[in-house]
């Protein structure tokens, strides 16, 4: 391959906003300067990642990907397991503090899981948090380190820095959530009304917000989420209900 053409290839498959599309990067940062002292940095609790003050915390699991769904010959897609169901397959108890680990059978049968929201989540999402702002507009933090960032659309641009993870912020209308090309670490509305929070090392995310909202959320079952609080253990070995003794292996 010529330079040239890995130049039109690079150009091609590396991601940053389109013309065509609503997500704006942003070079002022004061609009995501109010997460960072919310946040408390080496407790490896959901307050390390989720900003503390709101009324109500939850947590959704992204999904485990089961069997390749078939139609006509053709693979048309994937099952999605859910960890609820995951842990009934097994007779292990679904709660806020499972893992991916503790709710499977054996480390030979283990799944893989989804490293952000599955499609049918964030359309289930996005109308549940439509619905609990005041605000059609959005901000979203995207961490610096993902490999396919268009590396002159934002080489220029300054970094919101965390004590774990530096992130780029950008902004749009919510709808614009599904444009990434992954999951924003990061994405709340204009008043602040709520605020979904991950990071590239989970299986899962937390979502901020009002009781209103986390009970609605809590209420959908494609999201499987499960209450939390900011003081929760978010750390491998968490799980003490379906591994009391800490005898199932962990990656490490």
């Amino acid at each position: 391959m010529s330079r040239q053409e890995y130049e039109e290839w690079y150009d091609a498959n590396a991601w940053y906003p389109s013309r065509e599309g609503e997500l704006v990067l942003e070079s002022g940062l004061t609009q995501a300067a109010w997460i960072e002292p919310l946040l408390v940095a080496g407790s490896f609790q959901v307050r390390m990642t989720v900003p503390q003050g709101f009324d109500a915390y939850a947590r959704i699991f992204f999904p485990f990907a089961g069997h390749d769904l078939v139609k006509d010959g053709q693979i048309v897609g994937q099952e999605h397991i859910t960890w609820t169901e995951m842990a009934q397959r097994n007779g292990r108890i679904a709660h806020a503090l499972m893992e991916a680990e503790t709710i499977q059978a054996t480390v030979d049968e283990r799944a893989s899981c989804h490293d952000e929201l599955a499609p049918e989540q964030v359309e289930a999402l996005l109308p549940i948090l439509t619905r609990h702002t005041s605000s059609s507009h959005g901000w979203f933090l995207l961490w610096e380190g993902f490999g396919d960032l268009h590396e002159q659309a934002f080489r220029s641009l300054p970094k919101v820095r965390h004590p774990m993870r530096n992130y780029y912020l950008l902004s749009g209308p919510h709808s614009a959530y599904q444009d990434f090309p992954h999951d924003p670490n990061y994405w709340w509305p204009d008043d602040r009304a709520w605020c979904v929070c991950t990071d590239t090392d989970f299986d899962w995310a937390y979502i901020a917000g009002s009781a209103a909202c986390i009970e609605e959320v809590l209420s959908v079952a494609v999201l499987d989420a499960y209450k939390t609080n900011p003081e929760s253990p978010a750390v491998a070995g968490m799980d003490v209900i379906n591994d009391p003794h800490q005898a199932i292996q962990r990656p490490i």
